[in-house]
């Protein structure tokens, strides 16, 4: 709870990209001359402190990830350029392999994109927002009759509540609000709801757990599962239309034996994918490290690999986000390829921006994601828009 508190807070500030004048993507431009045209003495004055606070510890950043990343010297100088002249995070200029500051007006900065999120997609921030919550997500799923892995127990500090027969399935639980695959715990098989029980009797969890079904991964992506599901997290936002629009895939694998989910944090690969074929390009890690065009561990091939199912893979998320979610404007959604059809694993209101910069290798403000981010905001300063969206 602490974590969500410091979280929240340190979202509540919009970072204002420059001490005068913005500096950012080049879409987003009208949006900062907005704010800036907009706010008070006062904000402009705490504006100005700040960027300049940020020039200051630019240089002390950029020591800090020459170290984390290995990067020389050389770089260090060239980032601490960049930074100043583009108001840009050295971790940005790391990550998203920036080699001059003009490169970075196709891309969206990190710290940009809670306060833009906010804007736009207001509901991923409220409290009870069912993206946020798996309980919650997998009632709409079921509602809709959207394909999700079924809630088998639900269980909150010791009251344990059985939905459905385990019937000797593999199980897996997870924090009803937990991100990045924290706190993901292999069950194993269950053969009846009393051995359940007893499984779940024996963790401590500080909040609510959902059990479900442990889902398997598709045979054609087996030399990259290991023992992780792969997921692809593909993004929609609502189109000038209303309509959910795909904008951006990712595809994730592990890469690391001993891990048992593909997120980043536990050194999981990134892959682009081509919107339209299902295409896989070279695949990197998520906090540095090299290029992958072959799986690190098993040699698989990555690169120009077609995801199974891809087509209907894009049709889901654009049905589950028109049918089930279109109170919210943006959501990435993590969906596993399986044998018999793509499955939703989960939904994000707040997708971030990181991961598909750095996997494809280019800005999310080039492509229609910066396009519909660019109308939404727009839409936002219209005096026709209602604040209750």
């Amino acid at each position: 709870m602490g974590y969500d508190r410091l979280y929240y807070l340190k979202k509540r500030y919009a970072l204002y990209p420059g001490v005068r004048r913005p500096k950012s993507a080049d879409l987003l431009a009208p949006h900062y001359d907005a704010r800036r045209a907009a706010r008070g003495p006062l904000r402009a004055l705490l504006d100005g402190a700040v960027g300049l606070l940020f020039h200051a510890w630019v240089p002390w950043r950029a020591r800090t990830v020459q170290k984390r990343y290995g990067l020389d010297a050389a770089w260090r100088r060239r980032a601490v350029a960049i930074a100043h002249a583009a108001f840009a995070d050295p971790n940005d200029i790391a990550l998203f392999r920036i080699e001059t500051g003009e490169q970075l007006g196709g891309y969206i900065r990190r710290f940009e994109d809670a306060a833009l999120n906010k804007r736009i997609n207001p509901g991923g921030w409220r409290k009870g927002c069912a993206l946020a919550d798996k309980r919650r997500f997998a009632e709409r799923c079921a509602a809709h009759g959207l394909p999700h892995p079924e809630t088998v127990a639900l269980a909150d500090r010791g009251a344990i509540l059985v939905l459905a027969d385990p019937a000797g399935r593999a199980l897996v639980a997870k924090p009803v609000d937990g991100e990045g695959g924290s706190g993901v715990a292999m069950l194993g098989v269950a053969n009846d709801e009393a051995a359940l029980r007893g499984k779940l009797s024996a963790m401590s969890a500080k909040g609510m757990i959902v059990v479900q079904p442990l889902v398997e991964a598709h045979p054609a992506l087996a030399d990259l599962a290991l023992d992780a599901l792969p997921t692809v997290r593909i993004v929609t936002i609502s189109d000038e239309e209303g309509a959910p629009e795909v904008v951006s895939a990712t595809f994730r694998c592990p890469s690391d034996p001993a891990a048992r989910v593909d997120n980043m944090k536990a050194g999981g690969l990134i892959v682009p994918v081509d919107l339209e074929t299902g295409a896989l390009g070279v695949a990197c890690k998520g906090y540095g490290g090299g290029d992958y065009p072959r799986h690190p561990v098993t040699g698989a091939q990555i690169e120009g690999r077609v995801l199974p199912d891809w087509p209907a893979a894009k049709a889901l998320a654009a049905r589950a986000h028109a049918e089930a979610f279109g109170d919210y404007c943006l959501v990435g959604w993590d969906i596993a390829l399986t044998p018999t059809m793509p499955v939703l694993i989960e939904g994000n209101g707040k997708p971030g921006v990181l991961m598909p910069q750095r996997a494809a290798r280019s800005g999310l403000a080039q492509g229609r994601y910066g396009a519909l981010l660019a109308h939404h905001l727009q839409q936002d300063r219209s005096p026709s828009v209602t604040r209750a969206r």
